[in-house]
């Protein structure tokens, strides 16, 4: 039962077409491997600076949540009223005078 040299060629072939395939596909699991690690890898950095951003906005809202509850327990409602109108309204007390830069405006 010896095998001649024309049955091991034949016999390889299959082999090494396997093998190709094999290897082939490994390296392209690698390298999905590592595109994935990438994309996570910068997804988790944006998630970072998003989460950043929130806890800044969250220590703002906090002030102005300690601030108005103050307010609210100093049972000074006209000072309140006085706050709002200056900050959120552009009132201004009867003997002030605002300047406004107008050179900087666009047209």
């Amino acid at each position: 039962m010896a095998r001649t040299k024309k049955e091991k060629k034949t016999d390889s072939k299959p082999r090494r077409g396997l093998r190709l395939v094999l290897n082939t596909a490994m390296v392209l699991f690698i390298v999905f491997c590592t595109v994935s690690i990438v994309t996570m890898q910068n997804s988790i950095v944006e998630k970072k600076k998003k989460l950043t951003s929130l806890q800044e906005e969250i220590d703002t809202l906090q002030a102005q949540n300690d601030e108005l509850e103050a307010l609210i327990e100093s049972d000074d409602i006209g000072r309140y009223m006085e706050k709002l109108a200056l900050e959120s309204n552009g009132y201004a007390y009867p003997d002030e005078r605002r300047y406004y830069d107008t050179s900087r405006s666009v047209h």
